[in-house]
């Protein structure tokens, strides 16, 4: 007899950013019997966001795990869904290919993720990671994509070149390994982390 799977959840937590928000989801999510074994965590313009995955050993409902967090809380602080991991549904191949960096800089406008994420879907590119900062109104992009095997990697990053400059935006898409050889991971993390709060 094949021992049952563990009942596990998704859960997405968005609330205004303060000290020790992490620490409060996961003990309220822990101390219910639970093993986080995922979590990918950021703060948006002063709001604290958090995906993360659990798994406890015994069933507990839905709604027990979101009152245990929103416990945390004062009323109407924080927003918090819980939905059932479906392994079904994410259980696909993962994406091959080439791994490349995005940059694009300068003055902000609208459409920009528009144009850049409707160019990049066109071309079958999947977005792993997207970082926004701001400096008044210059901004930077920085994103990290998987380059289809098949796609001319030099036809597609001088279309972007060009639709970047059609915004009047400088736009580069490099191989993941020239960017961190050419440049300071910390300095880009502290370029984005100061626009984000200037």
């Amino acid at each position: 007899m094949k021992p049952k799977p563990p009942c596990r959840f998704v859960v997405t937590v968005l609330v205004p950013d303060r000290v020790a928000i992490l620490r409060d989801i996961t003990t309220a999510v822990t101390d219910l019997g639970a093993n986080i074994d995922g979590v990918s965590q950021t703060v948006v313009n002063g709001y604290f966001t958090v995906t993360l995955t659990a798994a406890f050993a015994a069933p507990v409902p839905r709604e027990t795990v979101r009152q245990a967090i929103l416990e945390k809380f004062a009323p109407d602080e924080a927003s918090v869904d819980v939905i059932p991991h479906d392994a079904r549904r994410t259980a696909r191949p993962p994406v091959k290919g080439e791994r490349y960096v995005v940059t694009i800089t300068g003055t902000d406008r609208p459409g920009v993720l528009k144009t850049v994420t409707s160019l990049l879907a066109a071309k079958g590119v999947n977005i792993e990671d997207w970082q926004v900062g701001f400096d008044g109104p210059l901004v930077t992009h920085i994103g990290e994509i998987t380059v289809p095997p098949l796609l001319d990697i030099k036809q597609f990053q001088d279309e972007f070149r060009q639709a970047m400059a059609a915004l009047a935006l400088s736009g580069c898409v490099q191989h993941e390994n020239i960017f961190r050889a050419t440049n300071e991971v910390g300095a880009v993390r502290m370029l984005l982390e100061g626009r984000a709060h200037a």
